[in-house]
């Protein structure tokens, strides 16, 4: 897949808001780590594979930018076999009390959530949160430059007026019978031209489209027009923040739970190439509301899944410690070692298959390819 030049600076938000997301995390641990007066040998930007790009001592504290950007660390003398700092020194992490490990683990986790949070609250005061209202059927989304509906000429926020001269508005319809109206036919004219009338303001205009062999045109359909309502008041603010993301993280967990059960393919796990190819494109369409409502999600999702209690995340580590409080005495440290190699390992085995996915999604096959228009 091509991008524009003009695209470009879209690209680089994104990228500049996941990183965001990434540093505040370390910059948790990191935090909380120092407060506790444990050493921190390295803060990375990025994973500790291939190039370092850049690294700089300060203190105690080396500060480095790996090729691998999508990650990050914060390294303890632990870490480190080689480390100068002697095995019962206060500065090391091992040697800290549990609520003051537990501090350190969960910081990272909390900063995202928190994060996560503001920026929707930040969003919904200065732009507001898109809602539907109205009784028309719009065009919510172009979903790709190459689609039926692209080369037609169709934008978002058109309103379907008619096609092939009959009215989609009637009373005897319901905007959900509008809706399936315009689906079916769309889909009625596989391959074959037919006439659309579209409303944009105060503009009305004819257009021509050609259905792939699929009956797709490449639109995604409002029942509505989407506005953004703002909510100035700080309170009102938090509530409508607090509860929009709650409910992608319970969709976020539905998704896990669909694809484990295998009813949806887990080819259309995203990665970090198709998150910031997605957020692109909703900056592109809609403004930088869009690509800021999007870093939300992904702040406290990212929160919510580090919680998870598997070696090598936050969670492993927060397991780790809860076992410890309740028997007395920690697990094995060979055991841990183990379980969180184990961990690592299944981690980069994942992100090696969302890595795959995503390259084969956004460039190898693009999943707008199938809207092309038909030759």
């Amino acid at each position: 897949m091509e991008i524009a030049f003009e695209q470009v600076f879209s690209v680089l938000i994104m990228l500049a808001l996941i990183s965001i997301l990434i540093i505040a995390h370390e910059l948790g641990h990191f935090w909380v780590a120092k407060k506790c007066g444990i050493r921190v040998e390295r803060f990375g930007f990025g994973l500790p594979f291939g190039p370092t790009l850049w690294s700089k001592k300060v203190g105690d504290t080396e500060y480095c930018i790996h090729a691998a950007l999508f990650g990050g660390y914060v390294a303890f003398p632990d870490d480190n076999p080689d480390s100068e700092v002697p095995p019962d020194s206060p500065e090391r992490f091992e040697n800290k009390t549990v609520m003051q490990r537990f501090a350190v683990a969960i910081a990272g986790v909390t900063v995202n959530a928190i994060l996560g949070w503001l920026i929707m609250v930040m969003v919904v005061m200065a732009w507001g949160l898109p809602e539907i209202q109205g009784n028309d059927v719009t065009i919510g989304q172009v979903l790709s430059d190459r689609s039926p509906a692209a080369v037609a000429g169709l934008k978002q926020g058109d309103r379907i007026v008619s096609i092939e001269g009959e009215t989609v508005s009637t009373e005897a319809r319901d905007i959900a019978q509008r809706v399936t109206f315009v689906k079916d036919q769309i889909g009625a004219h596989k391959g074959e031209p037919f006439q659309m009338t579209v409303a944009h303001g105060d503009e009305m205009r004819e257009i021509t489209l050609t259905p792939n062999g699929e009956g797709l045109i490449g639109v995604s359909l409002l029942p509505g027009e989407k506005v953004y309502v703002r909510e100035t008041n700080p309170v009102k603010a938090g509530l409508i923040s607090a509860e929009f993301l709650s409910t992608f993280i319970v969709r976020n967990f539905q998704a896990i739970g669909q694809m484990i059960t295998g009813q949806v393919d887990a080819s259309q796990l995203s990665g970090p190439i198709r998150i910031v190819d997605e957020g692109r494109k909703m900056i592109d369409a809609n403004g930088i509301q869009d690509g800021l409502i999007l870093t939300a999600v992904i702040s406290v999702i990212l929160a919510v899944m580090n919680l998870l209690p598997i070696p090598a995340l936050d969670g492993g580590h927060i397991l780790f410690l809860i076992i410890e409080a309740l028997k007395g005495s920690p697990v094995k440290k060979e055991i841990q070692e183990r379980a969180i190699q184990f961990g690592f390992l299944t981690l980069l085995a994942l992100m090696a298959f969302v890595l795959l996915n995503d390259i084969n999604n956004v460039w190898l096959n693009p999943f707008d390819a199938k809207f092309a228009a038909p030759k």
